[in-house]
């Protein structure tokens, strides 16, 4: 299983709904992440350039990009950054393998 961090912005519209309904976000998510095989870890309300932060694990990207898609679709996100983790020690092990002629030689 992969583990993904999206990043994202409420639209206006997921904005109102935060201010003038008492639904649980946190719920929300789980059921979402739920709903399409994938597990939910965590969720935050930020503050900076994002409003909230999902962390899920999942079989597949299209289950994030499902998840992406219905919460676009519902018009109460803007954006959706996802990022996926990775495991840095793989990474240098294949690093170390790869047979690199840069270009001044």
């Amino acid at each position: 299983m992969a583990t993904y961090l999206i990043l994202g912005t409420y639209s206006n519209k997921g904005a109102k709904g935060l201010v003038e309904k008492d639904s649980d976000r946190r719920e929300a998510m789980k059921t979402l992440a739920d709903s399409v095989g994938a597990k939910f870890l965590d969720y935050h309300i930020t503050r900076g350039i994002y409003d909230f932060w999902i962390l899920i694990e999942a079989e597949s990207f299209d289950q994030i990009a499902a998840i992406n898609l219905k919460a676009k679709s519902a018009d109460t996100i803007d954006k959706a950054d996802v990022l996926e983790t990775v495991d840095i020690n793989s990474i240098r092990k294949q690093a170390k393998q790869v047979n690199y002629i840069p270009p001044t030689e």
